[in-house]
């Protein structure tokens, strides 16, 4: 399955999101580089979601520049982050993270796991914005390097954060480029047993796509519970 047949062919029934979510992890798998890292974050804990998003990514990636710029809020132990340089070694990715447990029940050194996993893979170090995504000097310094070619955004759950994090952050994805939502699928049909995301952000999402800030937003496809729009 290639980005354009997904983006042409989506419709919201249990049978498609079956097909995309097993074609994905099929796409996964049948790459050795690509399967080994997934299952490294998988085994250590460097982060959650499902095995198809690194698909996700793949696919997405082919529809990019050389060169781009990604951002993701909330970085957790960077596995996201890494992945990204995995796909393209060129691209120059950006975080914005408080670099603790904020948000998360789960002590650690973020800072270390997110420089151990771009040594282990022998990546550059990514650029940390160190703060939370509401932080006026945050956002200040995320908006000098923009615009953006994707704006991953998989911060606060609740339904103030992911309020701020479309205000501020979705204005900063360049026009052609991608806006993906983590946990903001809750209202489709997806098969019994599926996690389709957090209430509180599917809500934000779709009371987002309502203002006048989304209309230059168009919905390509989900999975599972990533959302994926572009800015046209």
């Amino acid at each position: 399955m290639t980005f354009n047949e997904l983006k042409e062919t989506w419709v919201d029934t249990p049978e498609f999101h079956e097909l995309v979510k097993n074609s994905l992890t099929e796409l996964v798998n049948s790459d050795e580089v690509l399967s080994e890292h997934r299952t490294f974050v998988e085994n250590h804990v460097y982060g959650f979601g499902e095995r198809p998003f690194w698909g996700m990514w793949k696919l997405l990636f082919g529809e990019l520049v050389k060169e781009p710029k990604i951002l993701e809020i909330g970085c957790f132990k960077g596995a996201s982050l890494s992945v990204f340089k995995l796909l393209n070694p060129n691209c120059r990715v950006y975080g914005v993270t408080p670099l603790d447990s904020t948000g998360i029940d789960w002590e650690g050194d973020y800072a270390l796991f997110i420089k151990n996993i771009h040594d282990l893979y022998k990546q550059e170090q990514p650029m940390i914005f160190h703060g939370l995504s509401e932080n006026p000097e945050i956002i200040k310094q995320a908006e000098m390097v923009s615009p953006y070619d994707v704006v991953y955004i998989d911060g606060g759950h609740s339904r103030e954060h992911i309020d701020n994090d479309l205000a501020y952050y979705a204005p900063m994805v360049k026009s052609g480029g991608y806006l993906v939502i983590d946990d903001a699928c809750n209202d489709l049909n997806m098969p019994w047993g599926y996690f389709q995301g957090i209430q509180s952000v599917s809500d934000g999402v779709l009371a987002w796509e309502k203002t006048e800030e989304a209309e230059d937003f168009l919905f390509v496809f989900n999975v599972i519970h990533n959302r994926i729009y572009q800015r046209i």
